[in-house]
């Protein structure tokens, strides 16, 4: 679900004074105890005086339910509450659901997860719970006839009760009555209240962003365990490290559960300095010992006394050691730790995640702070009383300059504080050139700690790379040596290692990389490395480069003013190894177009480029040629993107490119032909996109075996290929030349050598004349993508092609010439993804079944396809097929079972669709089916759409099945699935003119007011919202995307209903013939983070919310009223009628059973009218074998 508010114009109303950052528990209290004994007299006066006084309180009433097992949400509320309040009464010990809800209180106190533990002894002496007489005893009898099969649980409720009645309690034998013993009761749990509150603020004031992590730690720590731990935390500098081994080190300190605490901190200056390790050895024993004489004793501490270390064995320690950078000495101080007692704890913090791998158990890297949580520690610092307002983008680039890290926050807000909004401007953009001391000096100890290589490699990587970047990407400009080095800069937390192949170098340690090369030399041109503009445009206008200059990047978007390169700008640049002249942003073919300043070269460059050159970027590089007497021997990649080059070297002897491993010249228009590669072995790239002007490409490929990419879409004009296939023995292969403009002198040779780029992977031929493909492509063994789209002449495919055993994407997008494809003889074992849309396709062979791992399909727009054939539902692995505006197509036949999306919006004559099975909706829940996927911090797939828009054919009988099955969908993922507590939303569209019975708020228009609103917004059995649309339109638009306005109390909330992709701009104004229903399925989670979003004034939060942040309305509100209104509005679209379903829990089973038992008297009927089995028989049977019946029956499951 999209989200979109208004921002705030400052700070101060994006995020008001009085909000302070939220502790983590739900409930102050959480009260266990015997529902018949005392839920309608004690209780219930109890739950009342403490809700009179804002406690916050746990009831639960499932003993109800009956049952032995504590439920997981159970234990969630009683470890997420600060209290635990046990009410004895007489028959407490008859429930096993009170005894083990007592054992799991007592648990989670003992894992520090609950304050305060106090029992209530209600009409009860308090030593008939602790001996287990009377009642108790009674009630353990029939435990053990009971449970004598399980006699172990037993003994550990004995053991529960006797340990809780020997707490500090209360008796309601000695109060006067029971409102006084409630009143009692009351102000003992503010009393300990306050002690959680006191406590929390002790640790928790002013840090934001942190329980979390603490929470983490002492997971990690395991408080309890005997055995002796090490736990490690690593990060950047000024990530937080020490500020949480401090805090996590003073918790423990209070808890006293330990003997004697140490904390040491700065350890890597005590370890350089004298003494060394045996000094801080003889310090830690010192302070555990109490014993000042240890520090001072000559022998070395592996020779001290053995009654020290006797003594050591009887102390159970708790040490921090601050500021780790040394492996070495840290396995030394683990192999004296030994010595120390059962249950001793050492935290170790380091820059160095390599540091911590050989000794500790367990490693937390701590995460720099989110953008929420950026926004409220430099509010704290930056924003004080009287303080002035500022511009609130000011207020957002100064946080996204600090990425996180709170050290630069803090620095940051104190340095702001109070300032003006010119002021602001002043010192961000002081700031930007020069890095406040303080970051700079605690980000540059990790610099300082490697070695000359590896700084070497650190500054290389922040002078190249302005953001993200892939390890590939950095291969291929620093070479194969950036790999191991890349790996020590991430255990050194120099450079983030993102999920999958990204990598990102924070902007705090790019800007201190920059400062440290700055130093270097006052002039730009004697410096090691260059990559700012105005410096760089200077060193190539003057001609001020020395030989100290290394490594020159230039982002042509960043120039403020058209640069005449100095003819021998390079003379002197003799060990320049890599020179990058790039746009900053995704290149394309207009980048030179948009950008209004540029770099030019009037005449030819005089001097010589570095032999040294490794890397030469230079996007719109402005010459024919290069430099005659450049030689590139050394070079590894050569990009000219949107060059004016016609041919690379004069030269038209092969030139010598022994390590050239890319070659990048898309879109260079003027170029005519590409130089001979024969001396280019290990070549693996070749990109010749759009290269409109090349005729020829005389260079021989067949010796080219690291080869593994080829691009030569959109070279129309590409004719002369004379040689490219040359065997040794000299003989002329034009397979090329036929295959790009079907000129075929010689058929009988028409065919690919076996010894062409045996490698080659990816082969895009895009928007070329191409008729036909030769069988011999099957000589391309290794071909893993094969791209013909738009090649407008092509007629046929080989069937040869089912033996390109590697093939994983065929695209034959836009190919209107061809009507069939070939039939396919043997499976295809690795072919994933088939594009067929907007081509000329008629049918399909039956042997298409032999795509055994295909997954996609897609067909849209073939408007010659009629039918589809059976054999589709044979593809057990397809899970997307997509036919939209197949106007053709009139009945779907079954679909594989394994389908997970199905689009056939605008399928004019489309009359019906398999009936679905609904024993096969029961297992929804458990195969996925994402329309964007999974988002990045693991949530629930954002969104599922199911669409057939603009099948106004479809028969009232298919209309209905689909509003049902929208339904079932609904009810299926919130009752088995995890979507009921996700961020997701669910999309339905289907032609029709009535609202779906179920939603039980109807109107005739665009407003529902006066709705009764969930007794309480909290309340778990609330789950969701679903809204529906009755659409009229007589004419398509663009755009088919609506919104829910959400008003209760004071509050309003938007709700984007976005349906995506409903229509492409060539069918836009075409007449439709039916109304349209438009269904939203909206979780409360999502609708909690639009709440949260508009409470902090962020839109399109990037990473998932913690519920505990974030607070509904704690009471009913009877003033909820709806409006819907469409996005776009225009004479042609009309929203008719409108309907509002708030989903409970309670109502879930009901609602699902109705309308299984309607999905099955359906689907029955279409058994009996086809002569097939009903599904009533299948009752008996197992979920799986019956899925897989109906399978056979139908074919699967439509969406």
């Amino acid at each position: 679900m999209a989200s979109s508010s208004s921002s705030s114009s400052s700070l101060s109303s994006a995020i008001s004074p009085q909000q302070k950052h939220e502790i983590q528990e739900k409930y102050d209290v959480f009260l266990s105890f015997r529902g018949e004994d005392t839920r309608d007299k004690f209780v219930s006066h109890l739950y009342a005086a403490l809700s009179a006084t804002h406690i916050s309180t746990f009831m639960d009433d499932n003993e109800l339910q009956g049952g032995d097992e504590i439920r997981p949400k159970l234990s969630q509320a009683i470890q997420n509450s600060k209290i635990g309040i046990i009410i004895f009464s007489k028959n407490y010990a008859s429930s096993t659901w009170c005894l083990n809800e007592l054992v799991e209180i007592l648990e989670c106190k003992k894992r520090n997860k609950l304050s305060f533990v106090i029992p209530i002894f209600y009409e009860i002496d308090p030593s008939d719970v602790r001996k287990q007489k009377r009642s108790y005893e009674a009630a353990f009898g029939e435990l053990e006839e009971r449970f004598k099969d399980r006699m172990e649980k037993l003994p550990q409720w004995r053991a529960a009760l006797t340990e809780t009645s020997n707490l500090t309690g209360l008796n309601s034998k000695k109060s006067r009555g029971e409102s006084e013993f409630v009143q009692k009761i009351v102000e003992n749990i503010l009393e300990k209240l306050l002690q959680c509150q006191s406590s929390d603020e002790k640790y928790f004031k002013g840090l934001i962003g942190i329980e979390e992590k603490i929470k983490k730690i002492e997971s990690l720590l395991s408080i309890g365990s005997k055995d002796i731990r090490f736990i490690g935390i690593c990060g950047m500098g000024g990530i937080g490290k020490t500020t949480l081994a401090k805090v996590v080190f003073e918790k423990l300190l209070n808890s006293q559960s330990f003997d004697r605490c140490c904390f040491l901190k700065d350890v890597r200056k005590i370890l350089k300095g004298s003494g060394g390790l045996d000094h801080l050895t003889k310090d830690v024993i010192s302070r555990l010992l109490n014993e000042k004489t240890v520090r001072e004793m000559d022998t070395p501490f592996e020779a001290l006394p053995p009654t020290i270390f006797r003594r050591l064995r009887r102390v159970k320690a708790l040490i921090v050691l601050d500021d780790v950078d040394s492996s070495t000495q840290l396995e030394s101080f683990y192999d004296g730790c030994c010595v120390l007692a059962p249950g001793s704890r050492i935290i170790v913090t380091t820059r160095d995640e390599q540091v911590l791998k050989t000794v500790t158990d367990s490693i937390h890297k701590v995460e720099r702070l989110n953008d929420i949580e950026s926004l409220e520690l430099f509010r704290l610092r930056a924003f004080r009383e009287n303080s002035p307002t500022v511009d609130y983008e000011m207020v957002l680039e100064t946080i996204r300059y600090a990425h996180g890290n709170p050290l630069a926050l803090k620095v940051l807000g104190s340095s702001l504080c109070r300032r003006p909004k010119d002021e602001w401007e002043s010192v961000l953009k002081k700031l930007k050139k020069n890095q406040a001391l303080e970051i700079k000096e605690v980000l540059k100890i990790s610099y300082d700690g490697l070695d000359n290589g590896s700084k070497d490699m650190f500054l290389d990587i922040a002078f190249l790379f302005n953001s993200s970047f892939t390890r590939d990407h950095a291969k291929s400009i620093l070479g194969d040596a950036v790999e191991m080095e890349i790996t020590l800069l991430i255990e050194k937390c120099l450079i983030e290692d993102d999920e999958g192949n990204e990598l990102r170098m924070h902007d705090l340690l790019r800007q201190m990389g920059r400062e440290i090369v700055r130093d270097e030399d006052k002039e730009p041109g004697s410096r090691s490395r260059l990559c700012d503009a105005v410096e760089v445009c200077d060193v190539l206008e003057n001609c001020t480069g020395t030989a100290a200059v290394g490594v020159m990047s230039l982002d042509m978007f960043e120039i403020e003013k058209n640069v005449i390169v100095h003819p021998g700008a390079f003379s002197n640049m003799r060990n320049l190894r890599l020179l990058r002249v790039y746009y900053g942003h995704h290149y394309t073919a207009r980048n030179e177009g948009i950008h209004k300043f540029k770099l030019s070269i009037p005449r030819a460059l005089h001097s010589d480029l570095s032999t040294k050159l490794r890397f030469l970027q230079w996007d719109s590089y402005p010459l024919k040629s290069l430099p005659s007497n450049f030689i590139p021997e050394n070079l590894v990649g050569l990009v000219l993107r949107g060059s004016h080059v016609e041919k690379l070297w004069n030269n038209p002897k092969a030139v010598s490119l022994p390590v050239l491993r890319r070659m990048d010249l898309k879109f260079s228009k003027f170029l005519t032909q590409v130089p001979n590669l024969t001396q280019a072995p290990n070549l693996e790239t070749i990109n010749l996109e759009g290269c409109t002007s090349l005729v020829q490409f005389c260079s021989s490929l067949q010796n080219l075996e690291k080869l593994t990419y080829l691009k030569l879409n959109g070279c129309s004009k590409l004719r002369d290929v004379e040689g490219m296939f040359k065997r040794p023995e000299k003989l002329s292969e034009s397979w090329i030349q036929k295959f790009i403009s079907n000129v075929w002198p010689y058929p009988s040779q028409a065919h690919i050598s076996q010894k062409f780029a045996p490698n080659l992977r990816c082969l895009l031929l895009r928007e070329t004349a191409i008729e036909k493909v030769p069988p011999s492509i099957v000589c391309l063994s290794g071909l893993a993508e094969l791209d013909l789209g738009f090649c407008k002449r092509l007629k046929s495919l080989p069937t040869s092609i089912c033996h390109l055993n590697s093939l994983e994407q065929l695209d034959l997008r836009g190919c209107e010439e061809l009507k069939t494809l070939p039939e396919i003889l043997k499976p295809m074992g690795r072919l994933k993804r088939l594009y067929l849309s907007e081509s000329g396709i008629k049918e399909l062979p039956e042997s298409i079944e032999n795509l055994v791992s295909l997954k996609i399909l897609r067909m849209d727009e073939c408007q010659g396809l009629e039918f589809l054939p059976s054999s589709l539902g044979k593809l057990r692995n397809l899970s997307l097929m997509s036919l939209n505006y197949c106007s053709k197509v009139q009945e779907l036949l079954p679909i594989s079972p394994s389908l997970k999306n199905l689009y056939v919006n605008y399928c004019y004559r489309l009359k019906s669709l398999p009936e679905i099975p609904p024993q096969f909706l029961r297992s929804l829940p458990t195969i996925p089916s994402p329309h964007f996927g999974f988002c990045e911090h693991g949530c629930t797939a954002w969104s599922d759409y199911f669409t057939f828009y603009g099948c106004g054919k479809l028969d009232q009988n298919t209309r209905n099945m689909l509003a049902d099955q929208a339904l079932f969908h609904i009810l299926s993922r919130l009752k088995f699935g995890s979507s009921a507590g996700g961020c997701r939303s669910d999309y339905f569209c289907y032609p029709g003119d009535e609202i779906p019975e179920w939603f039980d708020h109807q109107t005739c228009g665009t407003s529902i007011s006066n709705i009764v609103s969930p007794p309480d917004w909290n309340d778990p059995e609330f789950l969701s919202f679903a809204f529906c649309i009755v659409l009229h339109q007589n004419k398509l638009g663009l755009f088919q995307d609506f919104d829910i306005v959400w008003k209760f109390g004071s509050q309003t909330i938007c709700i984007d209903c976005d349906f995506p992709y409903l229509c492409a701009d060539k069918f836009k104004d075409r007449e439709v013939s039916s109304d349209h229903v438009f269904m939203v399925h909206v979780t409360k989670s999502a609708l909690q983070q639009r709440i949260y979003e508009l409470k902090y004034g962020f839109t399109g939060l990037s990473f998932r919310v913690p519920m505990h942040e974030v607070n509904w309305p704690n009471t009913c509100c009877t003033d909820v009223s709806f409006r819907a209104y469409w996005r776009f509005p225009n004479e042609s679209a009309e929203i008719k009628k409108f309907g509002v379903r708030f989903i409970y829990r309670q109502d879930l089973e009901r609602l699902y059973e109705k309308t299984e038992r309607k999905n099955k008297r359906r689907f029955n009927e279409c058994c009996e009218s086809s002569g097939s089995e009903a599904v009533d028989s299948l009752e008996e049977e197992d979920d799986d074998k019956a899925h897989c019946r109906i399978y056979r029956t139908l074919g699967g499951y439509i969406r």
